[in-house]
């Protein structure tokens, strides 16, 4: 068990700031809110923290992320701030030229062509790695940049056929152009499992240790295969996170014998829903649409047509599992609405609610559909930040409904709010930045009628997060009895301006009523 903990000097945080000024933790749990004076006297001995007059909130939950993605994408080259194709190559080519030689594939991830000189190609690869592999994940890991070694070693040729809901693009000769979409990246799997880090327990202990760095003692993880949801349960099990745990088609069909079933658990690992994919991506213009993108003719990709999308949400339900549906463009939205709607009393009998995940364009008829099917918006602020300048140009006035936090809210959708590292960082300050100012990379305002207050945005990172699974791994309050999980924060959140959010960083963040960071 736990110490005492007393928390003291504190503006304690609940969905609203408390007239209180100091929290008491024991055994795990939280003991009181109120004045120090009283709780003083509930916790004699209790270790004393001073916040100095900071906030204190719940224990942040990141609602969408692939953590050992991320805990292995964090020693691979990083190609966010490349600013161009040159920068990419000359990343590379330094990178290559730091590693011993070999036919070890080389792996990176973050690039973005958009505002590029020139398009992603093979040959710029070629010229560079004539013979060994490298494989480059774009920021959003659903398009792969590869050269012809690449290729080669993945049993890639001119004749390969495109998988379903995925393309090998090729140019105007009907070459391998270099690029790769969708499905078709799961062609290179084996291959960059060769190269990548091992995803150990040292490895993804110190990934935990990065999000308790930001605030983030709880995860919902999206995995699709049973050696991670071993993985994440041996960390839950560490006691380094608590993590609701979704799972993919195959651990469904296989529930039965492995007596899985969604929201079954205890208070560190529960495992959570079937996780689909409706589409694609925005800045792989694979989003699927109800109408042409503005920049290309264009309608996206719907990674599973409508009836096979409604075939497994029934699927997943008759074996005690609800939805997490991954739905970007307008018409993912819909055919992921449509198809909780074939299946909705099954779904109302499970514990966990169905969600879709990203909802980064609605249609204004599909947005009373969400509260009317109980279905929850799990969605990433960072992105709208960083897609600002892609969905002005793919949108155009379609964007006035694009990461659309303040339409959902007002038509009574639940909120929850993630980072889907690695395709952003689990940076919970600059999300919560972002839910409030609106503003893009370059501080420019995005739709600001869509920005959200802070409460709101806090609640989205902590109760509401927590509601989607079922408040099983903690409700995300500060009320007692709740487990011991909160951040004690640098400031006062609410004297901050919107804008400084991202600068505002945990001095301690406290999991199960230990002390899991602390900044000095």
């Amino acid at each position: 068990m736990s110490a005492p903990l007393l928390v003291v000097n504190a503006r304690p945080w609940s969905g609203t700031p408390l007239a209180a000024d100091a929290v008491l933790l024991h055994d795990g749990l939280i003991q009181a809110v109120g004045a120090r004076a009283a709780l003083a006297a509930l916790g004699p001995g209790a270790r004393v923290i001073d916040a100095e007059g900071a906030t204190i909130t719940p224990g942040l939950v990141d609602a969408h992320l692939h953590l050992v993605p991320w805990a292995c994408a964090r020693r691979q080259l990083d190609l966010a701030d490349a600013p161009s194709r040159a920068g990419v190559l000359a990343a590379v080519s330094a990178a290559l030229a730091e590693s011993p030689p070999g036919e070890t594939p080389l792996i990176g991830r973050g690039w973005d062509e958009h505002g590029w000189e020139a398009a992603p190609d093979r040959a710029s690869l070629d010229a560079i790695a004539p013979s060994r592999p490298v494989l480059l994940h774009r920021h959003d890991f659903h398009a792969l940049w590869v050269n012809g070694a690449a290729y080669q070693a993945a049993g890639i040729g001119r004749d390969t056929a495109d998988p379903a809901a995925g393309r090998f693009e090729r140019d105007s000769a009907g070459e391998l152009s270099g690029l790769v979409r969708e499905n078709a990246v799961r062609a290179f799997q084996a291959l960059e499992e060769r190269a990548g880090p091992v995803p150990d327990d040292a490895l993804l202990d110190q990934a935990a240790h990065a999000l308790h760095v930001k605030g983030i003692t709880s995860v919902h993880d999206y995995q699709r295969n049973a050696e991670d949801w071993k993985r994440m349960r041996a960390l839950a099990g560490r006691r380094r996170l608590r993590v609701l745990q979704h799972v993919g088609s195959e651990q469904v069909r296989g529930a039965a014998a492995a007596g899985l079933r969604g929201g079954a658990g205890d208070d560190w690992f529960r495992t959570g829903s079937l996780k689909l994919f409706a589409d694609g991506t925005l800045g792989s213009r694979t989003a699927a649409m109800l109408e042409p993108y503005d920049d290309t003719p264009a309608l996206g990709m719907a990674l599973l047509e409508p009836e096979a999308l409604g075939d497994l949400v029934g699927e997943g339900a008759a074996a005690g599992f609800s939805v997490a549906i991954h739905a970007i463009g307008d018409r993912a939205v819909r055919n992921g609405l449509d198809a909780i709607a074939a299946h909705r009393e099954a779904l109302s009998r499970l514990p966990l609610p169905p969600r879709l995940e990203h909802v980064q364009l609605v249609d204004e008829s599909d947005l009373p559909r969400f509260a009317m099917l109980g279905v929850a918006a799990s969605m990433q602020p960072q992105h709208a930040a960083t897609d600002a300048a892609v969905a002005r140009l793919a949108w155009g006035r379609r964007c006035r409904l694009a990461y659309a936090w303040r339409s959902l809210h007002e038509a009574g959708v639940p909120l929850a709010f993630g980072s889907d590292a690695p395709v952003e960082p689990p940076d919970a300050p600059l999300g919560l930045a972002c839910a409030v100012a609106r503003l893009t990379r370059d501080g420019a305002p995005f739709q600001p009628e869509q920005a959200i207050p802070l409460d709101l945005a806090l609640h989205a990172y902590t109760a509401g997060a927590a509601r989607l699974a079922a408040g099983r791994l903690g409700r995300g309050t500060l009320e007692p009895g709740e487990p011991a999980d909160l951040v004690v924060w640098d400031r006062d959140l609410h004297r901050t301006k919107p804008g400084d959010l991202a600068g505002a960083r945990p001095r301690v963040t406290v999991l199960a009523g230990e002390i899991v960071y602390d900044s000095g």
